[in-house]
């Protein structure tokens, strides 16, 4: 997809569609439209040419794939309290068993758990920086 905003929503749409073909239950399926969002949009803003969205399931895990053309990875950044940005790759780490970086950079890359595998952040307590999950 060409990389404008409006697809965001458009890949969020086209995740569900798929999603519910696979008969994924609603809670991974809610995270991987979240996660599909924050993916394509940091590849929108921060990378370059067309963005590719694939998504693979299996028994018990879905992989979720977004490429462009930067070699620039992903990162997490600090989230100020007053700034718009900077949360989108916590969340995706919060919603996620693993997340990560393939393909020279341009590649991130999110696995969400499908059955009872829990995402690997509980924190109970708030940092001034990062939302809490």
């Amino acid at each position: 997809m060409e990389p404008v905003d409006v697809h965001v929503a458009q890949a969020r749409r086209t995740t569900a569609n798929v999603l519910k073909r696979w008969s994924l239950p609603e809670t991974p399926a809610e995270d991987a439209r979240l996660v599909v969002s924050e993916l394509v949009s940091n590849a929108i803003i921060h990378g370059s040419g067309n963005v590719r969205l694939r998504l693979r399931h299996d028994d018990h895990e879905l992989r979720i794939r977004v490429t462009d053309d930067s070699t620039a990875p992903a990162r997490r950044r600090p989230a100020s309290a007053a700034g718009l940005g900077g949360r989108g790759l916590h969340l995706v780490a919060c919603l996620s068993l693993r997340w990560g970086v393939a393909d020279g950079g341009r590649t991130t890359y999110a696995v969400i758990p499908t059955l009872s595998e829990a995402p690997p952040c509980h924190r109970t307590t708030q940092s001034s920086t990062e939302p809490t999950c």
